[in-house]
C-alpha cells in the first residue's frame, strides 16, 4: 500500500481494515485455509470484516468472535490479489495480539508461552545429542536447521552437512545455542512481546557468525522482517539455505539419467523472502525441473504457517493433500520443497505415488552424497 511511514501504524491498519469490510471479495478464490475448509467466514474479506467490527467496539473480544483470526497461515496469497496491496495475513497476526493482551486465544493454544519454551529447551538438548561434533558458536557460516527439522527431520540437516562438505563449504557448522526456532510461532500465536525478548536471545546466538543460513521460510521472515520491526539489531547476515546451495551446485556429479522434480515454493520464501529462483537454480543442476501448476509467487500454501497445525489440523493437512493432488493425478512423482515444516506437512500427507524431500536431502540422494540419518525423538507437540 503506498503510504507514508510504517504500513502497520494504527492509521494505515483502520485502512486496510475499512478497505477489506467494503471490498467485493477479489481475493476470495486466493486464500487457501477457506478454499479447504469451504466455510464463508474463513474468506479474507469476511475475517478483515470481523476484525474490524472488533476494532469498532461492535463486538467483545471472545473465543467465538475472534475465531476468524486463527484461520490464517499467513501465506500472502490474498495481497497478489489485492488492488491496494493490504495484508490481510500480517494484519490478522496483530489482531491476534490484540486478542491475546486482553486474555482470549484460540483452544488449541492455551498455555502455548510455556509449550514454546518446552519444547525449546528440548529441542536445544536433542541437537546438540545428534550432531555435537558440527556444534560451534562461532565461524564464518552457520547453519540454523529449524525446530521442525530438528523436530521431525534430522536426517535431512545431515544431508546438508554432507553436501557442505561434498561442495567445499567444509567450515559451515550448526549454530549452538539455547534457541531452536527464531521465534516465528510466538508471533503467530498473539505473544509480540515474548517475541520481541525471544529475538533479541536468537540474535545475539547468531552474533557469532558472519552469514547464517536457514532451513525455515517462516523464520527467515522474522528475522529478515520482524526482528528489526521489533527494534532488534541483527548483525549477522541471513539467508536461506538454497542461496547457500545453488552457487555451489555445479560442484556436485551430475547423474547420468536425470530424474522429473516437481518443486513447491514456500510460501513465505516466494512472498516475503524473494527465493525464488535460488532452489530452482540448485536443483537444476541434478534434475528436470518441472513447475506445478500455481507456482512462485502464486503458489499454495502447504498449511504450515500461522500454527494452523495447531488451531485447524484437518484443514491444515486438507491444504498438503491439495497442494500434492496435481503431481498424484499426474501419476505421481517427485515433490521437493526448501522449507522444513512444508516438507513435514507434505511429507505427512502425501500419497503413495507422491516422494517429498527437503532441497537438500534430494540434492544428496540424487548426486550420490552419502549421509547418515541420526535417531530422532518423538515430538510432544506436534
Amino acid at each position: 500500500m503506498s503510504e507514508p511511514g510504517d504500513p502497520f501504524s494504527q492509521e494505515s491498519v483502520a485502512r486496510q481494515l475499512d478497505t477489506c469490510t467494503f471490498c467485493p471479495k477479489m481475493c476470495r478464490h486466493a486464500c487457501p485455509v477457506s478454499t479447504a475448509s469451504g466455510r464463508e467466514t474463513h474468506i479474507p474479506q469476511v475475517k478483515m470484516d470481523r476484525l474490524n467490527q472488533l476494532r469498532l467496539g461492535r463486538g467483545d473480544f471472545t473465543p467465538e468472535a475472534t475465531d476468524p483470526l486463527w484461520a490464517c497461515t499467513g501465506c500472502r496469497h490474498c495481497t497478489m490479489y489485492c488492488d491496494h496491496g493490504n495484508e490481510p495475513g500480517l494484519v490478522l497476526f496483530a489482531g491476534r495480539a490484540a486478542a491475546v493482551a486482553r486474555g482470549v486465544t484460540h483452544p488449541g493454544l492455551f498455555g502455548y508461552s510455556e509449550r514454546f519454551r518446552a519444547r525449546e529447551q528440548r529441542l536445544s538438548v536433542q541437537l546438540a545429542m545428534m550432531f555435537e561434533p558440527k556444534l560451534a558458536t562461532e565461524g564464518e557460516i552457520g547453519y540454523w536447521p529449524g525446530c521442525d527439522a530438528i523436530d521431525k527431520g534430522a536426517s535431512d540437516i545431515a544431508a546438508a552437512m554432507a553436501l557442505f562438505e561434498r561442495v567445499g563449504l567444509e567450515q559451515v557448522r550448526i549454530v549452538e545455542a539455547p534457541q531452536a526456532c527464531a521465534g516465528y510461532p510466538l508471533l503467530a500465536a498473539g505473544h509480540r512481546d515474548l517475541f520481541r525478548w525471544h529475538a533479541g536471545r536468537v540474535a545475539s546466538s547468531l552474533r557469532g557468525f558472519r552469514k547464517v543460513a536457514i532451513n525455515c521460510s517462516a523464520c527467515l521472515f522474522a528475522l529478515r522482517a520482524q526482528y528489526p520491526a521489533e527494534g532488534v539489531n541483527l548483525r549477522t547476515e541471513v539467508v536461506s539455505l538454497a542461496d547457500l546451495l545453488a552457487p555451489a551446485a555445479p560442484n556436485l556429479a551430475c547423474p547420468v539419467t536425470r530424474r522429473s522434480v516437481y518443486y513447491h515454493d514456500p510460501c513465505y520464501h516466494a512472498r516475503y523472502n524473494g527465493v525464488i529462483e535460488q532452489p530452482r537454480r540448485a536443483l537444476s543442476q541434478l534434475v528436470e525441473l518441472r513447475e506445478l501448476g500455481w507456482n512462485k509467487t502464486d503458489t499454495e500454501c502447504c498449511g504450515g504457517g500461522g500454527l494452523l497445525p495447531k488451531t485447524m489440523p484437518l484443514i491444515a493437512d486438507q491444504m498438503a493433500k491439495r497442494r500434492l493432488a496435481e503431481v498424484q493425478s499426474t501419476g505421481g512423482g517427485m515433490v521437493v520443497t526448501s522449507c522444513a515444516t512444508c516438507t513435514f506437512m507434505l511429507q505427512r500427507n502425501a500419497p503413495p505415488s507422491v516422494e517429498v524431500a527437503n532441497l537438500a536431502t534430494a540434492m544428496a540422494q540424487l548426486s550420490g552424497t552419502t549421509f547418515t540419518p541420526p535417531a530422532n525423538a518423538p515430538d510432544d507437540d506436534a
